[in-house]
C-alpha cells in the first residue's frame, strides 16, 4: 500500500502514463508474491504435530555434532480389516497374520426300508466351528471343533510351516489323506455320504507329522508317520507302539498337457502299520447310514495291517468320472485276511460349470456356481447329478463275524447310489441321494431279516 502511496515520480508518471502503468503491474505482481508466501507460512502452522498415531512424522534433522541424518521415529497406524470370504476374516493391514473363522453345519433326513434296520429320523450329520490363523505368510494355525455327537471331540488340531510349497510340514492332529474321496472336504463331496470304501481306511483324523507339497505342476504328494490309533485317542489309551507310515502321490496329466477344461488325475497310495491285540476290522455301514450289517470279533494278537489304494478321475467340462480300488490286509502270522472294495461314479453338472476349475493338488474343491441363486434377479445356482456303483468283499472274515442270537451279519455288500445337488452358492446347498444296498447273505438286526435296505436321504448344509 505504501509503494501504491508513493509520491516519487508523480510528474514523471503524468508526462509518460505508459510508464506509469508499467510500475503499477511491477507492484501488484510483487504483492501477489508477497501473499503467496504469506499462504505457506499459514499452511505450515496449521500441520498436525508430527507425533500424531495417524501421521508419519516428517525426517528429523541432521545431528548437530556427527552432521549425520537422526534416526527416522514415525509411527506407522496397521488397522485391522475385516472382510467376509469363506468365513470372516480379520487380516492386519500389514499382512503380518490373518484370522479366518468358519462354520459348518449339515441337517440330514433320513428314511429307510425296511424301517426295523433303522429309525426315519432328522439328524444333524455335521455342527463344526473352527479358526484358522496365519503368521508372517508362512505359519497357519487350524483348530476345528466337531459337536455333531453326543459328545466335542477335535477335528483338526496342528501347526504348519508352508513356506517352501513344495515340501511344507504339518504336525498335530489332521485328515489322513488316504485316497481321492477321503482327502476331499466334508462338504464338498459328489454325494451326500462316501462310499463303503472309506470304511477301510480306519479313523479320519489321526495324530502325527506330515510332509506334503506340489514339487511340480500337476504333481502332488504327502508323506505322514502318526499313530495309527484313530482320533482324540490319549497316551493313556496307547496299546501298542506300532505307528502307520503312508504315503500318497498323485498327478494330473491334463496340467502337463496343457488341456484346461480337463483333469485326468491318477495315482496311489500305501499304509503300513500294525494292529494292537483286542481289536477288530473295521465295521461297514450302509451308504444310507442305516444298518450295520459287517462286523467282526476281535483279534486275539496283533498284527501287522497294510492299506493300498488306486485312485482315478476324468473329468470335460461339466463331466466327471471318479473311481478308487481299496484293501486291507491283516496279516495274523498263520493266516492273510483281506478287506476289498471299490466305487465308480459318474457326475454331470447341468449348469455347464468345469470341475477343472475345483481342481488342485490331488484334489476336487465345492462346486462354485456361475450364477448364484437370486430369487429376484434369476440367477438359480448350480445343478448336479450323479450315479454311483460300490462293491465290497470280505468273504475272508466269514468265520470272524460277530454273529449271535440277535444279530446276523454279512461279508459283501453291492450299492448303488442316485444323486441330485442344487449348489445355491458357495456357502449353501440341497442334496437328495437315494441308496439301494443289497447284501451277499440276508443279515438279521432289530428282528428283521432282509438281504436288501433302501434309504431316501435328504440334506441342507451350510458353510461360512
Amino acid at each position: 500500500m505504501l509503494l501504491l502511496s508513493a509520491p516519487a515520480g508523480a510528474a514523471d508518471d503524468a508526462l509518460d502514463p505508459q510508464l506509469r502503468i508499467r510500475k503499477l503491474e511491477k507492484q501488484m505482481q510483487l504483492m501477489a508474491e508477497q501473499l503467496k508466501a504469506l499462504q505457506e507460512q499459514l499452511a505450515q502452522k496449521a500441520l498436525p504435530a508430527t507425533d500424531s498415531p495417524s501421521v508419519h512424522s516428517a525426517a528429523p534433522t541432521d545431528n548437530p555434532i556427527t552432521n549425520k541424518p537422526a534416526a527416522s521415529k514415525a509411527i506407522v497406524s496397521n488397522p485391522v480389516e475385516a472382510s467376509f470370504k469363506n468365513g470372516l476374516v480379520f487380516r492386519d493391514a500389514s499382512d503380518d497374520w490373518a484370522l479366518r473363522l468358519y462354520a459348518r453345519a449339515q441337517l440330514d433326513y433320513r428314511h429307510f426300508t425296511p424301517n426295523a434296520f433303522a429309525a426315519d429320523t432328522f439328524s444333524m450329520r455335521r455342527a463344526r466351528l473352527g479358526a484358522i490363523a496365519t503368521f508372517f505368510k508362512d505359519f497357519t494355525l487350524r483348530l476345528e471343533g466337531e459337536f455333531s455327537e453326543s459328545t466335542t471331540k477335535l477335528n483338526d488340531g496342528y501347526l504348519e510351516y508352508n513356506h517352501f510349497k513344495p515340501a511344507m510340514l504339518r504336525a498335530g492332529q489332521f485328515k489322513t489323506m488316504y485316497g481321492l474321496e477321503r482327502a476331499q472336504g466334508a462338504m464338498d463331496l459328489d454325494f451326500m455320504e462316501r462310499a463303503m470304501s472309506d470304511s477301510l481306511l480306519g479313523s479320519s483324523f489321526d495324530r502325527g507329522v506330515m510332509l506334503h507339497g506340489a514339487p511340480v505342476n500337476g504333481l502332488y504328494y504327502n508323506l505322514a508317520y502318526v499313530n495309527g490309533t484313530g482320533q482324540n485317542v490319549d497316551e493313556t489309551d496307547a496299546k501298542a507302539d506300532g505307528k502307520d507310515a503312508s504315503l500318497r502321490v498323485v498327478g494330473n496329466l491334463a496340467q502337463w498337457a496343457g488341456w484346461k477344461d480337463s483333469v485326468v488325475h491318477v495315482g496311489g497310495f500305501y499304509v503300513n502299520g500294525s494292529q494292537a491285540p483286542g481289536l477288530s476290522a473295521p465295521a461297514l455301514r450302509t451308504e444310507g447310514r442305516g444298518a450295520t450289517f459287517f462286523s467282526t470279533n476281535t483279534f486275539a494278537t496283533g498284527m501287522d495291517r497294510n492299506i493300498s489304494g488306486f485312485e482315478s478321475a476324468l473329468s470335460y467340462g461339466p463331466i466327471k468320472y471318479q473311481g478308487e480300488y481299496i484293501r486291507t490286509s491283516f496279516d495274523e502270522g498263520s493266516r492273510d485276511r483281506d478287506m476289498k472294495a471299490w466305487y465308480a461314479s459318474l457326475q454331470w453338472l447341468v449348469t455347464g460349470e468345469r470341475y477343472a476349475d475345483f481342481y488342485k493338488n490331488g484334489v476336487f474343491s465345492g462346486i462354485v456356481p456361475r450364477n448364484n441363486f437370486r430369487y429376484d434377479n434369476g440367477g438359480w445356482g448350480a445343478l448336479e447329478l450323479g450315479a454311483r456303483y460300490t462293491h465290497f468283499d470280505a468273504s475272508d472274515f466269514r468265520d470272524k463275524l460277530a454273529n449271535s442270537a440277535t444279530t446276523t451279519y454279512t461279508d459283501g455288500a453291492d450299492a448303488w447310489t442316485l444323486g441330485a445337488k442344487w449348489v445355491l452358492n458357495s456357502n449353501a446347498q440341497l442334496q437328495l441321494n437315494y441308496v439301494h444296498t443289497s447284501f451277499d447273505t440276508p443279515i438279521l438286526l432289530n428282528g428283521r431279516t432282509d438281504d436288501y435296505e433302501n434309504a431316501m436321504n435328504m440334506r441342507m448344509q451350510f458353510d461360512f
